[in-house]
């Protein structure tokens, strides 16, 4: 997070990459050893009366020295965090008093104000502050403030360096723009399917051309992005970050999935559901809790949510903060629809209830599940599912077919048996008192 805040001070885009900034950079094991070096000191100054108070602020710029040079160590980080805020303590406590306010108002509503607005204000408000201290030191030659090397950070680079360090960059997208050759928009009912519900049935060669083609379009945009400077120099960084063209669909979201990649994406969603829930009840319960309705390893509402998302709100993927908002309706009906038709059809019985959350309506759904929702389904649109159609176009699709056809058959047993006779019992249905109760 403080790496995207820091370089969108200064860029005009962030690359969906940097949310993985410690897997691309490799430093990602030197990170965590700073990390939590630095909570096991701030933990054990705990049991002083006046380290409780003063240590936090001398350690406030960790965070950030990591952020920026990631090969530091964290000895070094913390010394140098602590030399940075010598004298700037009791300015930092004002300025986090500053925020008492909003703190008020996060607390009154439940965290909402917080979500919406202030965190993301605050976090903004102290990334220009460690600029500020930053700043002060390096001009002030404070012993270890060489460290902070990462000067594309609050400039950038020319235009010589940007091609200097981006010439193969600057050579593909000429070769790319010169050989590209525009292909027609599929058209018909197979158009129709992959542009308004991002499925593709059977081979489809126009889908994948057309794809192939935008897929094109877009690494080209993105190269000249780099040499334009509206995105970060990742080569120039201290802990230099590899740029290439990538094959083509390796990890765009705006594609289309083929009928069966979304059948057995539904079971591994449906799979790694239910994975979650046992793992929550038996880390709350100790013991083995089989949660959902089915007597199988899958809860169909996590497939079926994850496959809609791809589906209905294919024509938002452009638009993040639309599709965040849509997965979270999309899927809230969903849940509820579900606890609304799973009681009426079994004399009552309920498998989940957020009676006493934070605006729940009916105990169905509640405020807490619907973000979930909606940041879960950010992960499989952007994420999880490109990565997942990669992996499953790699194997032969007949065999693919034949893996699809046998788990459907199962479930569709499943789903008849459990129908007349449903998964239930303690933590399940019976989940009073159970903290397993309110997991959907």
């Amino acid at each position: 997070m403080m790496r995207m805040l820091l370089e969108g001070r200064t860029y005009d885009k962030l690359p969906v990459s940097r949310f993985l900034y410690p897997i691309t950079t490799r430093k990602w094991l030197s990170m965590a050893k700073v990390m939590l070096l630095e909570n096991v000191f701030l933990f054990l100054w705990t049991f002083t009366i006046i380290g409780a108070f003063i240590k936090p602020y001398s350690y406030r710029m960790v965070p950030y020295i990591v952020a920026e040079n990631p090969n530091i160590g964290a000895r070094e980080a913390i010394s140098l965090s602590r030399r940075m805020m010598k004298g700037h303590k009791w300015e930092c406590f004002v300025a986090d008093l500053s925020f008492l306010g909003w703190w008020l108002l996060n607390l009154f509503t439940l965290g909402l104000s917080g979500i919406f607005y202030s965190n993301g204000y605050n976090a903004a408000f102290f990334v220009e502050y460690y600029v500020h201290v930053r700043g002060l030191s390096k001009d002030s030659g404070l012993e270890g403030s060489e460290l902070l090397s990462d000067e594309y950070l609050y400039s950038k680079a020319s235009a010589e360096t940007l091609h200097a360090a981006y010439g193969d960059v600057a050579e593909t997208v000429e070769q790319l723009s010169s050989n590209l050759v525009p292909v027609d928009k599929p058209n018909g009912f197979v158009g129709f399917l992959s542009e308004w519900l991002g499925v593709r049935i059977l081979h489809a060669r126009s889908v994948t051309k057309y794809e192939e083609y935008r897929e094109q379009l877009h690494q080209i945009d993105t190269g000249r992005e780099i040499l334009d400077g509206a995105i970060y120099p990742g080569r120039l960084a201290p802990a230099p970050m590899a740029f290439r063209f990538r094959e083509s669909r390796t990890v765009s979201s705006d594609r289309s999935y083929s009928l069966v990649n979304l059948v057995m994406m539904f079971f591994i969603f449906c799979f790694v559901g239910w994975v979650w829930e046992v793992s929550l009840a038996f880390i709350s319960e100790g013991t083995f809790v089989n949660r959902g309705t089915l007597h199988g390893p899958w809860l169909p509402i996590y497939g079926t949510g994850g496959v809609i998302i791809l589906i209905l709100l294919k024509k938002l993927r452009k638009k993040p903060l639309f599709e965040f908002l849509a997965a979270m309706v999309l899927c809230g009906g969903l849940e509820y629809f579900s606890s609304w038709y799973l009681e009426k059809t079994h004399g009552g019985q309920r498998w989940w209830d957020y009676t006493g959350y934070f605006l729940n309506l009916n105990g169905r759904i509640c405020a807490e599940g619907l973000l979930t929702f909606g940041l879960g389904g950010l992960a499989i649109v952007y994420l999880l599912a490109p990565a997942l159609d990669n992996l499953l176009s790699r194997i032969d699709t007949r065999k693919l077919t034949v893996v699809a056809v046998v788990l459907l058959a199962f479930y569709c047993v499943d789903q008849a048996y459990s129908a007349q006779h449903p998964n239930i019992g303690a933590g399940i249905t019976d989940y009073k008192g159970s903290a397993t109760s309110q997991v959907s």
